[in-house]
């Protein structure tokens, strides 16, 4: 009695019950006992596999257990159910690629760091914390910290799993003259132009051998290199900048471009005394280095980096702090902990909720109904305040002028920009610009409601741009800062999901 196994393309939402545990047991060790004279131990099996010659249930494992002790989806929920099966169908899509679909022996160094993160999700929901009761009815947060450390189960990256078992090391260089050096930096020097293919290589060559400017890089098999990141340190400014940073593209997927950064945050925090990351990021790179901790408001002062760090053209410059009592190489265990930790405390919330009598004669009424009549409302300490606060938090089209007004002021291009042009020193400015405006005249008119929509705020922003233009010859300093600061204004456009031809008007002479 054959079981025949689902294709590895078959999609999810066409897949039967019976076909998503076959996907899901294959990949799992058994739960069911074998019983040995009275002593019953647990099945050794580490997946489920067709019974040669079965002549019984078609979905018996050789183990003689049935699938549903391999994968189990009765007790987890919906999205951990969708979490085994897209690891599933991953490996089930490489097993194919490699004709290994139906070799249910098969197994190799990536379908087995797939099955540890199947395995780890599976181990979670079988813990699933919303099951479990406190030592004591008390809310105390020793209760929950006990319950979170023994319960705590973080699924791993491949990348952290690849480190652990060796196929990947970190490996810190510099152009020392060591033979091994020089060899990887040559790799990641060959790396950066692929990664980086608009970027001259002659300037890759010498920012990567240079003497001042260390790479971290991920090394795999010995010698090849798949990543990396090259910096320069200020050690007296507590600053590094990030000059190169970059993962093959057919590695990205596992995870290497944020654990190479953890790492780098984790060494020059604890050996080199950094606290400030500074780097130039393009539109591509943003994402990235947000998801990392990076962000585009600047608050280091300007001394401690203006004129250290190299200047880009169309690149936006981005900060990220460190925090001394944190272990970046940790971070995803440290933020599961939190998100448990308020889980429980929302979960002994609703334990406590009183329920109340809502309100009937609003059926027939058109009348507006005072919040504060509600049963239930003033008890739960809500105000009209607090709706309003909630909704003044919102990304309002105010919001968002006053923060780019803020990056703009903020940005290394503005100077010329930032106040009125001094009359006395450039007498005959206002005989030619009719229409004059700068940056702190749009924040005084954006603090002072002046602005109906964004496409005027932008409109204003683009009159400096264009009476630099109109004043000073191409290629003077003053046109470079404005065309620089013009980039950097759509880019914040874009960032705020406003439409980059914003305000984009023809200006009559």
């Amino acid at each position: 009695m054959a079981t025949p196994y689902p294709p590895a393309l078959k999609p999810i939402e066409s897949l039967t019950l019976h076909e998503k545990l076959l996907k899901i047991g294959r990949n799992v060790p058994c739960t069911g006992d074998v019983q040995l004279g009275n002593i019953h131990n647990k099945c050794s099996c580490l997946g489920w596999k067709p019974k040669i010659n079965n002549t019984g249930r078609a979905d018996l494992c050789e183990c003689g257990h049935r699938v549903s002790r391999h994968g189990d989806i009765n007790s987890c929920s919906q999205d951990e159910l969708q979490q085994r099966l897209e690891i599933a169908m991953k490996i089930d899509e490489l097993l194919e690629s490699k004709n290994k679909l139906l070799d249910f022996d098969y197994e190799d160094q990536e379908v087995k760091n797939l099955k540890r993160q199947l395995i780890s999700i599976c181990e979670t929901s079988s813990n699933n914390p919303t099951k479990r009761k406190f030592v004591d009815d008390s809310d105390s947060s020793s209760n929950v910290r006990k319950i979170i450390d023994r319960e705590l189960n973080v699924p791993e990256k491949p990348a952290m799993i690849e480190e652990r078992e060796g196929v990947i090391a970190m490996k810190n260089l510099t152009n020392n003259g060591v033979i091994e050096n020089l060899k990887l930096l040559t790799g990641l020097k060959n790396l950066i132009k692929i990664q980086l293919p608009n970027m001259p290589p002659e300037y890759i060559t010498r920012l990567v051998y240079d003497k001042q400017h260390f790479s971290l890089s991920i090394v795999k098999d010995g010698s090849r290199v798949v990543g990396g990141i090259t910096y320069r340190l200020f050690r007296k400014n507590k600053l590094a900048e990030i000059v190169f940073c970059v993962v093959s593209s057919t590695e990205q997927a596992k995870g290497y471009g944020s654990h190479l950064m953890n790492h780098l945050k984790d060494h020059l925090k604890d050996n080199e005394g950094i606290k400030y990351l500074m780097t130039y990021a393009d539109n591509h790179a943003m994402g990235f280095f947000k998801k990392n901790g990076f962000t585009t408001d600047i608050t280091l002062e300007r001394s401690l980096w203006m004129g250290f760090i190299k200047d880009y053209d169309e690149a936006t410059i981005m900060q990220c702090t460190m925090i001394d009592k944190v272990k970046y190489l940790q971070l995803h265990k440290i933020l599961a902990r939190q998100k448990m930790a308020i889980r429980y405390k929302i979960d002994e919330q609703k334990k406590n909720t009183r329920v109340y009598k809502g309100l009937h004669h609003i059926k027939n009424t058109k009348q507006p109904v005072d919040p504060m009549t509600i049963p239930g409302i003033k008890e739960s300490g809500w105000t009209p305040a607090m709706e309003a606060l909630a909704r003044g938090n919102k990304k309002s089209i105010r919001n968002i002028m006053i923060n780019i007004t803020s990056e703009l002021k903020k940005h290394p291009r503005s100077w010329p920009f930032r106040t009125p042009v001094n009359g006395d020193e450039v007498p005959d400015y206002y005989k030619v610009i009719k229409n004059p405006m700068d940056l702190s005249k749009i924040e005084s008119k954006v603090e002072n409601n002046c602005y109906k929509s964004i496409e005027e705020f932008a409109h204003d922003v683009r009159i400096i741009f264009h009476n630099c233009r109109i004043y000073n010859a191409d290629g003077t300093v003053y046109v470079k800062c404005a065309s620089g600061l013009e980039k950097y204004f759509d880019d914040r456009l874009k960032f705020y999901d406003v439409p980059v031809n914003s305000g984009k008007k023809k200006f009559l002479e």
